[in-house]
């Protein structure tokens, strides 16, 4: 059968899709990406898992091409091991549980005040949840970390949006690739300041950190770090931005498991984890194979592309049973939202616990906060690699 990620339908509810090939061909070629995609549960694992014969080493150079910011090295998440424990050991050190609860009150007042600009922009006790509150917060809370400037966040926000776009430039025309573009010089110019300025007069921040750590006797280079900072501002803002969205996009499918989770703030953190499973805000990776290799059956020559779909794997009945349910009680213990593996992602505590604060000051603050379109009608952003509502227009009452 044929699979296109590009087309727009699949990129507006992707699931159906899903269904059809773990059915008919869990390993099927793609014309539109000139590579494997995988879609059955044990097979996706068994990729994510071995990095010997599946390299992360393209995955950047495949998602960004030519509008990477900082080509001249390989950040960390296309590095395999054990050449990335190197960054990922120093990086890693600003993402342990410990340290980032020591930011929870930061993040509960970044939350306050995002939903006091929500209200204040609102029209008829109504405002848009995904550019009004999900895009800003969690720009926000990473800026925080990175010790940026937070008046500059939408700008952030747009700058993330537009280079992720990258993945879809085979299909766009001259006027949205400037866009993405300058997205690229842009940040790349922003930070090349930054770090300069940072490493003349070093804060209390994780670029500073990032500039003055040691790993092995070695520093990292400014380029390394540029990298790296950009690298950690996409992670930082899209999963929990899309995550958030994606939540409130559900409403009207499940509107039980809200009820519940606003009455018992216990079950806020499995609504998340449940949210993780059932709509992931990144939908695929990218691998390469290193040499000639046989998956479900399908014969993968050396160096080919092999895409994950991660949102395919969560849904697959195999592992976990009647997927397209959202159920308060799963057992999610091996999805695949955060990958798997030795490129885990390590921002995965960052962003389910800043979103468990959301969801808590946004029930706080809310005594009804619905989306007045049902789920259906949601208009999601145009892209096969991340998943996330591009707008979703909300009714609140305040409490």
């Amino acid at each position: 059968m044929q699979f296109d990620p590009m087309n727009a339908e699949f990129q507006q509810n992707p699931y159906p899709f899903y269904d059809e090939l773990r059915v008919k061909a869990p390993v099927v070629w793609s014309e539109s990406m000139q590579g494997f995609c995988v879609a059955g549960y044990d097979d996706i694992m068994a990729v994510l898992t071995d990095a010997e014969n599946y390299s992360s080493s393209k995955f950047w150079p495949i998602l960004l091409g030519e509008y990477d910011p900082a080509p001249e090295v390989q950040p960390m998440i296309s590095l395999d091991p054990p050449n990335h424990l190197r960054t990922r050991t120093l990086a890693q050190r600003a993402f342990l549980p410990r340290e980032l609860k020591k930011l929870e009150v930061k993040i509960q007042s970044i939350s306050d005040e995002l939903v006091e600009h929500a209200i204040s922009v609102s029209k008829d006790n109504t405002f848009d949840m995904a550019w009004d509150f999900a895009a800003l917060f969690p720009v926000s809370v990473i800026a925080e970390m990175l010790g940026i400037d937070k008046a500059l966040r939408l700008d952030f926000k747009h700058w993330v949006d537009n280079l992720l776009a990258a993945s879809n430039r085979a299909v766009y025309d001259d006027a949205r690739l400037a866009e993405i573009r300058h997205a690229s010089d842009s940040l790349r110019a922003y930070f090349s300041k930054i770090v300069d300025e940072r490493t003349e007069n070093p804060g209390d921040d994780m670029i500073s950190s990032f500039i003055v750590a040691e790993v092995n006797g070695e520093r990292l280079s400014k380029l390394e770090v540029i990298n790296l900072t950009i690298l950690l501002l996409i992670g930082g803002t899209e999963t929990t931005t899309n995550l958030l969205g994606g939540l409130f996009a559900g409403f009207h499918d499940h509107p039980e498991a809200f009820a519940a989770a606003r009455a018992d703030r216990s079950l806020v953190p499995q609504l998340l984890e449940e949210q993780l499973r059932w709509q992931p805000p990144v939908q695929s990776l990218f691998r390469h194979a290193t040499r000639d290799l046989s998956l479900g059956g399908i014969d993968i020559p050396e160096g080919s592309l092999v895409m994950p779909l991660l949102g395919s794997a969560n849904r697959d009945p195999e592992k976990f049973p009647d997927p397209s349910r959202f159920d308060l009680s799963r057992d999610v213990k091996g999805y695949c939202t955060f990958g798997q593996g030795p490129h885990f992602c390590m921002g995965s505590f960052l962003s389910k616990f800043e979103a468990a604060i959301a969801v808590n000051r946004l029930f706080d603050r809310f005594e009804v906060l619905e989306p007045l379109q049902q789920a259906d009608d949601v208009r999601w952003i145009d892209s096969y690699f991340a998943r996330g509502p591009a707008t979703l227009p909300v009714r609140y009452k305040l409490v």
